[in-house]
């Protein structure tokens, strides 16, 4: 059987038809169940405070109507008049609030269960140990730990694998929605302590998109 052969033009232009395609529907008709829903009742919008912003998402950035109640976001919709999306957005834009108040995410971190067991060991057992439930996101498999215990098992875990295999073995994978400070002081310990250049981010898949479109 002959393969086709695919040039990267060729993908980019079928990947963005493929994104437009599945997200067309959301785009046009600005569908978000719930906070769309909440933005379209008047006698709760006057007890609203609105502001408006760019999206957080990608580097388009897509004009944003946010409304806040109580100290809570409860709306976040398109901006019409905005000179850039003219009203329309992405589902990830429509529900970027949606994660903020995800209930699992309140509270102290979650770690492994078989991780927390092997670092409370004498000496903190085998540093290079890998979970036996790898891959597995559920919640069984899964301890609340105290921020501050969490964050010396990472810290400590870090510094043995410097050590040990030399800082690219260390990686990072950042997004382009950390904010400029946060950029560089991930760069700063990347490169400047742990002496690594093993750094990638979803912006290379996020603008394959954007590519093909300029």
């Amino acid at each position: 059987m002959k393969r086709m052969k695919v040039t990267r033009r060729d993908f980019l232009k079928t990947s963005g038809f493929i994104t437009s395609a599945v997200a067309g529907s959301s785009l046009l008709s600005m569908a978000n169940p719930e906070l769309h829903a909440e933005a379209m009742s008047p006698e709760k919008s006057a007890t609203r405070t609105t502001a408006l912003a760019a999206c957080p998402y990608c580097g388009v950035g897509c004009g944003t109507v946010i409304q806040v109640e109580n100290g809570k976001i409860v709306s976040m919709r398109p901006d019409k008049d905005h000179p850039t999306n003219m009203g329309l957005q992405c589902i990830k834009g429509l529900t970027a609030a949606e994660p903020i108040y995800v209930d699992r995410m309140e509270g102290d971190p979650y770690v492994r269960k078989d991780v927390w067991a092997e670092w409370k060991k004498p000496g903190h057992g085998d540093m290079d140990y890998v979970s036996k439930t790898k891959g597995s996101f559920d919640e069984e498999h899964f301890v609340r730990v105290p921020y501050h215990d969490a964050g010396e098992m990472v810290a400590h875990k870090i510094a043995h694998f410097q050590k040990k295999y030399g800082g690219n073995s260390i990686a990072l994978y950042g997004s382009g929605q950390l904010t400029l400070e946060g950029q560089y002081l991930e760069n700063l310990l990347m490169k400047g302590v742990l002496s690594s250049n093993t750094i990638e981010a979803n912006a290379r898949m996020c603008m394959t998109s954007a590519v093909t479109g300029y």
